[in-house]
């Protein structure tokens, strides 16, 4: 009877325990992030009945009494709710906000015992900005977190413009309160580096090719000479796709006989070119004509296309096709491209007094009268007197006729005359006693400016494409500047189509000490076309011309551009220098393969020409806009400038055994310190950083929400059923005791009588 008396006292006050708990449970049930126990039961002791027949296999155990076990906290999250607060936030996983009592301590989750101050654990994320500025909890205590200490004490923010920086510091297990002033200014930060991820449509944005221009703008004729032919477009835009379209062939007749020549754009064949300077030449060397631009006198081409003229001293008909010929619209059939000396050279005449650079005619061939000295015969044979200038009218040689003593004729690139007296045997390079060799065959063709030259009146020159003839007297003048010493001869050409070439511009705003905005603008010209069928493989290549602009974009500041190239590989991956602007009294490091946000270049032609993205380390002042926290529990800062930088974060503390912690009012829990052995040691265990300490910093336990709250966890259906339970037991231990008392009634009764 002692021991129901015993087992019923126990129970009554373990029941009132679980009672207790659970109703403190049901009182919290709105508490934000309240965290719930749960009561558990053990008996007291117990005893072996060995005087109950020892020889039973069943184990004769008596229990007396029960008492509390313990008091579990419940860890699972409870519910989330919005919340309005500007730093209101919940934690979702495992491990707690770390707060505390000093706002000059720290605390260092690897080494928790070295803390400065009174530390705690809460799952209660409603902060808010004391009046000095400091992250607080409800009770006043200070968030701690990672501090990146970029806001100095005036109010003034300092960016770091290191991101891989930042993360390593957001790593750190190093904890102290976080201030963040309500004005905080964003300082003026100088642009020192700038990457770019750009897409290049080799196949867009067509401009004339007067934008081929060397350092100080001035057309480049030279490197509209060394461009590929493959990279320019007619003047509506469209690639002339000369890898596609590559033969062009021109047919000249002269003297009843035509000879073709084929040009074919390629790295492969006698008559192969890629270039326009390569094709010009092979024009002028196989045919005497000029392929070329007309330029004014500011050196610019007048319409941008390209002029075929006759510069020689003869007559020709002219055919040009070919698919090249086509998309360049550089076509002809039977067109006759007259000479200007035509005209102007007359037959030798043995009466006429010559002076020098007199030009005459004479058996199909032309003459230039060499100084001043009187003639003595005609210019075959007076050669102190004659220079022979051109060949090309002289017939080639022909086994089928008969020709007379005096006759001339050309074979195999030199011209031969008929002896007298003498029977045609065989051809000339054969017959040398029918035939005498006279000279090589030759092209004349008109002689170019050459500047410091004094010339004659009337001697004819070429520049630039045009043809001049001197007027007015002697004189050694330019052309292009002397209107009055010069006039240009109108000659009969034909001209292609206006030329394009495929071009980009990207503008990057960047910024001096003072916040004051540039533009870095760069500007890409196609000059190479990617070929891989040849022998070392070709990559697509752009020039680009790099220079500082005011605000607007329009005034050139840069004294003089800066110039380079982007390539790509066949993998369409993109390589380029990274290269100096000079800007104020220092450089911009400008890398055009990738910006900073990991994007890379690249030359889709299905894509358009576009930035994909831009980064640069500069910016104008700002001031604080408003504050983002994102789910890494990482506070940043959005500046009237658009600039958006880390201040630190929220800090975050786990635990192997969160049943270690104690509660200790206020929704906080602490660390509980046992001395073991001499040895101080944390029930928890000891703290575990709540994110990597590596790489990104990313929380490895769980995410921050931001402008969220998270509720109690208590579950209410739960705690009143366990009210229901825990009161019966309080009940029937109850009854245990007054059954108990009934009984001791009814022995000493029987004692009394």
């Amino acid at each position: 009877m002692v021991g129901a008396l015993y087992n019923g006292i126990s129970g009554i006050k373990t029941h009132q325990f679980g009672i207790d708990v659970t109703s403190n449970n049901i009182a919290n049930v709105n508490t934000t992030g309240f965290r719930a126990n749960s009561p558990e039961f053990s008996s007291i002791f117990a005893t072996n009945l060995d005087y109950v027949n020892a020889n039973s296999p069943i184990n004769n155990d008596y229990n007396y009494g029960v008492k509390v076990g313990s008091n579990a906290i419940n860890v699972n999250d409870g519910s989330y709710v919005k919340a309005d607060g500007a730093f209101n936030v919940a934690y979702s996983g495992k491990g707690w906000f770390v707060v505390g009592t000093n706002k000059n301590g720290s605390f260092d989750i690897k080494s928790p015992l070295s803390a400065m101050g009174q530390n705690y654990f809460t799952r209660d994320g409603s902060f808010s900005l004391d009046g000095e500025g400091y992250l607080v909890n409800s009770l006043g205590y200070y968030m701690y977190g990672i501090n990146l200490k970029k806001i100095a004490e005036d109010g003034t923010f300092t960016a770091t413009n290191d991101i891989e920086k930042d993360y390593a510091s957001l790593g750190g297990s190093t904890l102290e309160p976080i201030q963040i002033p309500r004005e905080l200014y964003y300082q003026p930060t100088l642009t020192s580096e700038v990457g770019l991820a750009i897409n290049l449509n080799r196949t867009q944005n067509g401009k004339p090719i007067s934008i081929l221009q060397d350092e100080k703008g001035n057309f480049d004729k030279e490197k509209f000479l060394n461009q590929d032919v493959n990279t320019l477009m007619d003047f509506k835009g469209t690639p002339l796709d000369a890898k596609n379209h590559k033969d062009i062939t021109f047919s000249i007749t002269q003297n009843g006989k035509t000879t073709s020549y084929t040009f074919t754009y390629g790295k492969e064949g006698d008559n192969s070119f890629t270039t326009i300077k390569e094709l010009t030449e092979l024009i002028k060397k196989n045919t005497g004509l000029d392929l070329g631009l007309k330029l004014d006198a500011n050196g610019l081409p007048t319409d941008h296309s390209l002029y075929l003229g006759n510069n020689t001293l003869q007559n020709i008909t002219l055919g040009i096709s070919g698919k090249l010929a086509d998309k360049l619209e550089l076509k002809a059939v039977n067109q006759k491209l007259d000479s200007i000396f035509e005209t102007r050279i007359k037959e030798f005449d043995t009466a006429i007094n010559y002076t020098d650079g007199d030009y005459v005619k004479y058996k199909g061939l032309i003459f230039q009268k060499n100084g001043n000295t009187p003639t003595a015969g005609n210019p075959l044979d007076d050669v102190n007197a004659w220079k022979l200038v051109d060949s090309s009218r002289v017939a080639a040689y022909s086994n089928n006729k008969t020709y007379q003593d005096g006759d001339l004729v050309a074979f195999e690139g030199k011209i031969y005359q008929k002896e007298p007296n003498n029977a045609q045997v065989g051809n000339p390079a054969d017959d040398t006693q029918s035939w005498k060799e006279i000279t090589d065959s030759i092209i004349g063709e008109v002689a170019t400016y050459q500047g410091g030259t004094t010339y004659e009146e009337g001697n004819i020159i070429s520049l630039n494409g045009l043809l001049y003839q001197k007027v007015n007297g002697a004189g050694d003048t330019n052309p292009l500047e002397d209107t009055i010493g010069w006039k240009i001869l109108a000659v009969n050409s034909l001209s292609s189509t206006r030329l394009q070439v495929p071009t980009y511009e990207s503008n990057t705003e960047i910024y001096d000490e003072s916040g004051q905005k540039f533009i870095l603008k760069n500007q890409y010209i196609l000059i190479e076309q990617r070929d891989q069928s040849v022998t070392p493989p070709v990559n697509e290549r752009w020039e680009v011309r790099s220079a500082i602009y005011d605000v607007t974009g329009k005034t050139l500041l840069s004294e003089t551009p800066i110039i380079n190239e982007i390539s790509f590989n066949p993998d369409g991956s993109a390589e380029a220098p990274v290269f100096q602007v000079p800007f104020g009294n220092g450089n911009i490091s400008v890398d055009l393969t990738k910006s900073q946000d990991g994007k890379t270049s690249s030359s889709f032609a299905y894509a358009d020409s576009s930035v994909k993205s831009t980064t640069q380390d500069g910016a104008p002042e700002g001031i604080l806009k408003e504050i983002v926290i994102n789910d890494q529990g990482i506070i940043l800062a959005n500046f009237t400038n658009n600039k958006i930088e880390a201040l630190g974060r929220f800090g975050i503390a786990a635990f192997v055994n969160d049943q270690g912690l104690s509660k200790v009012g206020g929704n906080l829990l602490e660390m509980n310190i046992r001395i073991r052995n001499g040895e101080a040691s944390i029930v928890s265990g000891p703290p575990l950083l709540a994110w990597e300490d590596k790489g990104y910093a990313a929380l490895k336990y769980g995410r921050v929400l931001d402008h969220m709250l998270e509720t109690s966890n208590v579950d209410t259906g739960t705690a009143l059923t366990d009210l229901i339970i825990y009161q019966r037991g309080y009940q029937m231990s109850a009854k245990s005791i007054t059954t108990a008392d009934q009984l001791m009634q009814e022995a000493i009764g029987l004692k009394r009588n």
